[in-house]
Formats: C-alpha cells, structure tokens, sequence
C-alpha cells in the first residue's frame, strides 16, 4: 500500500484563504479539500501559517503573517490579547460574532446531532461588550510569562505572576493588572492585591513543585448593588498573614463587604477550598436577577454576566411548556436562579444541587 500524501508538512509555510471558523476560534483553511485549523486567523483572511502539527484528517498552524485582513477583523482593545487565553475574538467586530456563533451551534447540531431541521434563532446580544462579568478568577504563579518588551529586562520579575493562563502552558500565568472583562474598580483591586502580597514577600504556589502558599484571587461583584466579594485562595492555612490585607481592602475600597480565604490543599488546580475563613465582612454578596434577590456566597455558581442571565430565565419561562399543575425538576440547580423563575409557571420546583453552599444560598 502507498504511503499517502499530505498537501503540507509539519513546519512547512503556506499560503491560505481562512473561509470559516471553528468551535473554539480557530480559522479554517482547505488545501485540497485537507483542513488546516490556524489559530488567530479570522474568515476572509489571506494568511502565512506555519504547520505545527499534522494528522490524518486534518493540520493545526500559526499564524505567521496576515497577506489580507478580512472585512471582520478590528484592533483588539486589550493590550494581552495575542497571549492571553480569556477571550478568543476579541479582534472581531461584535456583531459578527454573534453571526458566528450562530453557525458554530448550526454546524454542531447538523455534524454531531445529524439535525438539520432545527431552527436555531440568532444569538441575543449582551447589552455590554465589556465590563460586563461578575465574576473573574486569576492565578497565582511562580513561574511568569514574559511579554515581548519584558524579555530583554533584566530586572523583571519571573518569580511572581497573578493573572490569567497563555493557551498552551499549564505552569506559566501571564500576569496582568487590567482586564476588559470585570469593572474599573475590580481591577483596581486586581492590582492592590498584587502589589501588597509582593512587597509582603508571600510566595506564590508552583504548579510543578506544588509548593507556594497563593493559589487564587477571584473577585466577584453584584450587578444589582455593587457589592464586591474579595476571595484569597491558599495551599495551606495561615488566616493571620492574611487579616492585615482584609483591613485595608475594606479600608481603600468600601464596596467590599466580603474578603474570604478558601484553603485548598490538594494538587488539583481548583479555586474551591476544603476548609473557608471569613477575613472580613459577611461571607456573601447579593445580586439580583428579575425579582429576586439571591446570596452569592464564594464558591456558588451564578451566571457570570447578570443581565444577560436575566434575558436567557425570561426566555427560558417563555418557551417552558408548564403550566400550574406540573412539576418540574431543576437539574444542576446551583443557587435556584431557574427554579424561582419557573416557579411562576409551576405547581411545585424541586431542584438538585450537590454543593452544600450554593443549597445553603439557595
């Protein structure tokens, strides 16, 4: 039997016409009728990409050069974004993101689900493109990413990293003190804490030698009131170290009515402790979503963009087919968001939930 021939070869450039986008946004390209996924390339690009892997069925490229710039592409406004791994499109213009993620749902249903008949409606914009997240959860790590400019500096700092994942690695953070996705005032705390745990010395955890005492910083905050949660996730138990940061959080930034110190001294990388201190203040926040307003506690599940949580309840009552003799079942309930909405169309809502605190919020 002969050896098939690819069209490309591992390390090989080629030139390529992007004219669709994966699950996941990569760029698609066919080179005689064989797929090459390219990451960062956008549809209706001419790019340059180099194979960086090759399979039966398919290749995995970088891009190199963009020959063409498509119709759809912008200047991202987040300085991170060539590295970081927290949002995936931001050089596309919004509304053509919602036109894709459209196709990728009508694609999925057609290629795995063998549906073509379903009729998918167009995806419901946020009402905020940025800012809009309640909830963001950044890692700690003595190992950090380099940027270009940071490269060549010799006094840079390689030990200390608080910020988000590079796609790709597991033990590098790129550390960051502005992110697009959270509030100007969850940022600004983004950045006290940094520079208040390095000039404290504290170590943070390593991924590889699973030593180190920070492991997470989420910040949480309400859409309803602007109450802001402040949550230090450690490898081990030392609440006194962290007392002193609880005060003058409180002290500089009066929305925190929440600062909590999670343990968590397993090996997985999870933001959940075995064990919760309160440092400061009540151990939740309150938000509301429709008429309800609902404790948030540090380690329940809550939609991370309210608003845009409230418009998918109102139409999920809509379409439910219930009325005031059913009984209706809420699977994954976390904090019963979707429960006490379908209460107004049920008999009786029964919800299941396995975390002990999101049942105790509920």
């Amino acid at each position: 039997m002969s050896e098939r021939k690819y069209p490309v070869k591992r390390g090989g450039e080629y030139e390529l016409n992007i004219d669709d986008l994966a699950f996941g946004g990569k760029g698609v390209a066919r080179l005689d009728n064989y797929v090459i996924f390219v990451k960062d390339a956008l549809p209706g690009d001419r790019v340059r990409a180099r194979i960086a892997k090759r399979k039966k069925d398919f290749a995995e490229a970088y891009l190199q050069e963009i020959l063409q710039p498509s119709l759809f592409r912008v200047e991202a406004p987040c300085r991170y974004f060539k590295w970081c791994g927290g949002c995936t499109w931001q050089n596309m213009r919004y509304q053509d993101q919602l036109q894709f993620k459209k196709k990728i749902v009508q694609d999925a249903l057609k290629r795995i689900g063998d549906q073509e008949s379903i009729a998918v409606h167009d995806v419901l914009p946020s009402p905020k493109d940025f800012g809009y997240r309640n909830k963001m959860e950044f890692s700690f790590s003595d190992r950090r990413w380099l940027l270009p400019e940071e490269l060549g500096q010799p006094d840079a700092d390689r030990n200390f990293a608080l910020g988000l994942h590079v796609p790709g690695t597991f033990d590098k953070i790129l550390h960051i003190d502005h992110c697009l996705l959270q509030s100007d005032i969850a940022n600004e705390i983004l950045r006290f804490v940094a520079q208040w745990l390095r000039k404290k010395g504290l170590q943070p955890y390593g991924i590889r030698s699973h030593e180190g005492f920070l492991r997470f910083l989420i910040i949480r905050q309400s859409a309803f009131n602007g109450e802001i949660m402040v949550n230090i996730v450690t490898g081990y138990e030392d609440v006194d170290v962290l007392k002193p940061l609880a005060v003058e959080l409180q002290q500089r930034f009066p929305q925190i009515v929440s600062v909590v110190n999670n343990i968590n001294t397993r090996l997985a990388q999870i933001a959940v402790g075995e064990k919760e201190y309160v440092l400061a203040g009540r151990s939740y926040i309150q938000d509301k979503i429709g008429d309800f307003i609902f404790n948030i506690s540090a380690n329940s599940f809550f939609q991370t963009n309210t608003r845009q949580a409230e418009r998918l309840y109102e139409i999920t009552l809509e379409y439910a087919e219930t009325d005031k003799k059913a009984l209706v079942w809420d699977l994954y309930a976390g904090t019963g968001t979707i429960s006490l909405f379908l209460a107004r169309k049920a008999k009786e809502v029964i919800g299941f939930e396995v975390v002990e605190s999101a049942v105790a919020d509920a």
